[in-house]
């Protein structure tokens, strides 16, 4: 699979720093609200085409992604680069355990709702 590494975005970064506090929780909040990263990824970056085809959906990168809210607030800090946090979200991705679980997970989660 192959995810292309889309342009930072800029705005998402800015607004998250001016509605941020210090602590980690409002952090992730800021970073998480609306969904607007994982959108952005997800929409903008046309990661959904590659991920669905590998059976991920949704819910899925959601959950991916919130394996990585220290990256993500590292990210929003300066602290880590663009490159690195969405390096780190795909070795997740492409981690075959990983994957396992989370797809059984999602299975079951359906069968339940269905």
């Amino acid at each position: 699979m192959n995810l292309i590494i889309p342009p930072e975005p800029l705005m998402l970064k800015k607004q998250s720093t001016e509605q941020k506090g210090r602590e980690w929780d409002i952090d992730s909040l800021a970073l998480w609200f609306g969904n607007r990263l994982p959108t952005y990824l997800w929409n903008d970056a046309g990661w959904s085409k590659p991920l669905k085809a590998e059976g991920y959906n949704w819910q899925s990168f959601l959950k991916i992604l919130s394996l990585h809210k220290k990256e993500m607030i590292r990210w929003s800090r300066n602290a880590l680069s663009w490159k690195e946090f969405l390096l780190k979200i795909q070795d997740t991705i492409k981690d075959p355990v990983f994957k396992t679980v989370l797809l059984r997970q999602d299975k079951r989660e359906a069968i339940i709702d269905g």
